[in-house]
C-alpha cells in the first residue's frame, strides 16, 4: 500500500498515537474529514469552465452594472477580488466567513 511495507506502517501509526494520544484521533480524523470534504466541494464548485461567449461577456457586465460590483467580494487577508462563493481564498488560502 503507497510502497510501504505493513511493517513500516506499523510504526507510523504507533508514533502518530504516541504524538495524539488515544483521545485526540476521533477529533483529528473529523477535522482531516471536514477539511477534505470542504476542499473537494471549493473544487467542484470552481471546475465548471464558462462557455467562450459568456467568459467574454462577464467583464463587461461587471463593469456596467452596480449590482454586480456590490455582490463582489474580497478577501480580507489578501485583497484579491473573489468572482465566486469559496469557504477559503483561493489565492492565499484564508478561510473566509460565509
Amino acid at each position: 500500500m503507497f510502497g510501504y511495507n505493513l511493517g513500516t506502517i506499523i510504526i507510523i501509526l504507533v508514533i502518530v498515537l504516541l504524538l495524539f494520544g488515544p483521545r485526540r484521533l476521533p477529533e483529528l480524523g473529523e477535522s482531516v474529514g471536514k477539511a477534505i470534504r470542504s476542499f473537494k466541494k471549493a473544487h467542484d464548485e470552481g471546475s465548471e469552465p464558462l462557455p467562450r461567449e459568456e467568459a467574454k461577456a462577464a467583464p463587461e457586465t461587471a463593469a456596467t452594472n452596480p449590482q454586480a460590483q456590490a455582490q463582489a467580494k474580497t478577501c480580507p487577508q489578501c485583497q484579491k477580488e473573489l468572482t465566486q462563493e469559496f469557504a477559503f481564498c483561493p489565492h492565499c488560502g484564508h478561510k473566509l466567513q460565509a
